[in-house]
């Protein structure tokens, strides 16, 4: 059972971090590049953006890998 938190959208301030964060319900697990070229989002910007998340809980390394995933139950 995979019991996540629910986080509402609306609740996600910065613009990068909730387009990434919409991103990967979309399309699931990806990598930093593809994001960054999806979302036309500068590489240190998403890098910024995707550190904050990672630091919030928001989204995490599966498996230590080079992928990033939602680590929550995103809401509209």
């Amino acid at each position: 059972m995979d019991d996540k938190t629910e986080v509402k959208i609306q609740s996600i301030d910065n613009q990068f971090e909730k387009d990434i964060l919409l991103f990967l319900k979309e399309n699931g697990k990806s990598i930093y590049g593809e994001i960054f070229k999806q979302l036309k989002i500068s590489g240190r910007r998403g890098q910024e953006a995707i550190f904050s998340l990672l630091n919030k809980g928001l989204v995490k390394h599966p498996e230590k890998s080079t992928h990033i995933e939602l680590n929550v139950d995103l809401k509209a």
